[in-house]
């Protein structure tokens, strides 16, 4: 009796056994076929993301494929989707992912779209979810033009300093050749004792019109004056770039004449109320999004305070916001306090004025 049990035992392990192994059997076979799909979808990106690939289908109709990839690169939302094929079935583009490279092309196709909004005289939530999709866009467009090595940004390119005293200075890219780096600097920097030595280390940063930041890492070969009097700085050629951290909203920059007042927080819920003061004082804004700005003053009014700013935008105002200072600087000459300012309470229409005016949209 006890062998027959043993038999039983072992014809039942051997079936379980045959079992597991067509299991896995069946588990390696479709892991396969997953990694070789995988593979090549991923040729088939690679191959559009080719000029060559762009060149043959660039006037072509745009079809719903192409919405969807290009959907899927600017990981819009259903809504946001929505937006993008009505515009295309409106206005029938050419080739969508090919207008996706071409920065003028997008900002021109979907101006006709904003027009068509304020013709049709749509929400505020519709035009503020327009150009969340928008900026999804431009930055799809930024991904797959990257910047991935320092000598291929673009002459002319505005470089940021930002010194010991914390004083923001602006630079420009005037050529590069095999010297390395030529960037143009103020008089005024030139005599600044605080610029960064011959042969030292030190970051610059920039960033494209989509709101990409990239850091520059170099090194200081020498100052010297030019024959048309022009100071330059001269930078190592052996320069890492490296791509920061995208900001949540796309920025202007401006200069016009703002007011601003003192605020008090009279209120800790959740939704908090706040008593603006009477009092104004004169600044002036040097760049603006729909999440904050940047704005100069005679005061040193020190960061974690909060404020109402005033504005116009181009020809239109004023508007009004108000603000949270996360960080204060000094200009330059150390004459202006620089107020970086986080919008805490805006009204979504204000948005969408700043948004048009960052677009240029109402022109």
């Amino acid at each position: 009796m006890p062998s027959l049990n043993i038999n039983k035992f072992l014809i039942v392990e051997r079936a379980n056994n045959q079992y597991i192994y067509y299991m896995m059997t069946v588990l390696i076979c479709g892991l396969a076929v997953a990694v070789f799909i995988g593979f090549v979808l991923r040729q088939i990106r690679a191959s559009r993301a080719t000029a060559k690939w762009t060149e043959i289908n660039k006037d072509k109709p745009t079809t719903k494929a192409n919405i969807n990839n290009v959907a899927q690169l600017a990981d819009l939302t259903a809504e946001e989707k929505h937006i993008l094929e009505h515009t295309c079935k409106k206005f029938t583009p050419r080739n969508i992912e090919y207008i996706l490279r071409d920065e003028a092309k997008i900002k021109e196709l979907f101006k006709q779209e904003y027009s068509d909004l304020i013709a049709n005289h749509a929400k505020e939530e519709k035009i503020a979810l327009f150009f969340e999709m928008l900026y999804k866009i431009e930055r799809a467009h930024d991904n797959i033009t990257m910047i991935t090595n320092a000598k291929a940004i673009p002459l002319g390119q505005k470089l940021t300093y930002l010194d010991a005293e914390r004083r923001l200075w602006t630079l420009t890219l005037e050529r590069i050749n095999e010297q390395g780096f030529i960037i143009a600097i103020p008089t005024s920097f030139m005599e600044n004792e605080i610029k960064p030595a011959p042969l030292a280390k030190f970051v610059l940063t920039f960033k494209t019109e989509a709101g990409t930041s990239y850091a520059l890492l170099t090194r200081v070969v020498r100052y010297e004056e030019e024959k048309t009097g022009k100071f330059i700085l001269v930078a190592s050629a052996n320069s890492t770039l490296t791509a920061a951290q995208r900001r949540a909203s796309k920025r202007r920059h401006t200069e016009t004449a703002c007011k601003f007042s003192s605020v008090k927080i009279v209120s800790t819920s959740k939704t908090p109320n706040y008593e603006i003061a009477e009092k104004k004082y004169d600044g002036k804004l040097e760049n603006v999004s729909t999440g904050g700005c940047r704005f100069s003053c005679k005061i040193p009014i020190k960061q974690g305070q909060y404020l109402n700013l005033e504005f116009n935008l181009g020809e239109r105002g004023p508007y009004q916001a108000i603000g949270y200072i996360v960080m204060t600087t000094k200009s330059p000459d150390g004459k202006d306090y620089i107020l970086h300012v986080k919008f805490v309470d805006i009204d979504i229409s204000v948005k969408n004025k700043i948004s048009s005016f960052i677009y240029d949209y109402d022109n």
